[in-house]
């Protein structure tokens, strides 16, 4: 049940992130940022769209994998079905809550604070929700088939697809920004960083008190 807990807290956090990222104006994730300037000109939200291209990229790994003989579970699972589902949707609630009391920060300062906030919210969501390996989201996952399939290595698989949807951003008009830089190329260590102090040692039960015991017991 903790395992399930933590998906969920996890893609909760990473909707209000990138809610806060959006705001800021510094732009957002790749995927992100494509759906959202997509979206823009469809009668129907970010949400629902990316909801829609989750799920077509969903169908697409399911059909390799089947017929690849694979498990399903290679590619689908509780987390990949809540993250593709999820994180549109509550971004737009997110934003909408904000908007009601709020306008968007025009101050430099603010801004900037959103930019950090929603930066270590959605590396620690990312720790939360990918630790207990219940599924990626299908984006995620498409990175890994695209590298088992061609050889060529992950990173350079997941370069590739995040700057196929920088481009379509910009043919949409999205606003590409620090903040899209950063989410896709500068949060491999935070990631790490949380994984490391809060995700596992959440889901395992380590506790570090017990090593500050026995450091104390020594020096005494």
């Amino acid at each position: 049940m903790k395992r399930y807990f933590m998906a969920f807290i996890g893609v909760v956090l990473i909707g209000f992130s990138v809610a806060v990222l959006n705001l800021s104006g510094f732009g957002v994730d790749p995927f992100s940022c494509m759906n959202m300037s997509v979206s823009a000109h469809l009668p129907f939200s970010f949400g629902v769209w990316q909801i829609f291209v989750n799920a077509v990229i969903l169908m697409l790994l399911i059909i390799h994998v089947v017929k690849e003989k694979k498990k399903i579970g290679a590619v689908f699972g509780f987390g990949t079905l809540w993250n593709m589902t999820g994180v549109g949707l509550l971004v737009d609630f997110f934003t909408t809550k904000y908007h009601i009391f709020f306008q968007n920060p025009q101050n430099l300062g603010i801004r900037v604070l959103f930019l950090v906030i929603a930066i270590l919210g959605i590396c620690l969501g990312c720790s939360i929700y990918m630790t207990p390996e219940l599924g990626s989201a299908p984006y995620d996952a498409l990175g890994v088939q695209i590298h088992e399939i061609s050889k060529v290595p992950f990173k350079l698989c997941r370069i590739t697809t995040d700057l196929i949807c920088v481009i379509i951003a910009l043919i949409f008009g999205g606003n590409i920004g620090i903040g899209t830089v950063i989410t896709a190329f500068g949060t491999g260590p935070f990631v790490q960083f949380f994984n490391e102090h809060v995700s596992k040692p959440w889901l395992h039960h380590k506790r570090r008190g017990k090593y500050a015991t026995r450091r104390t017991t020594q020096s005494v």
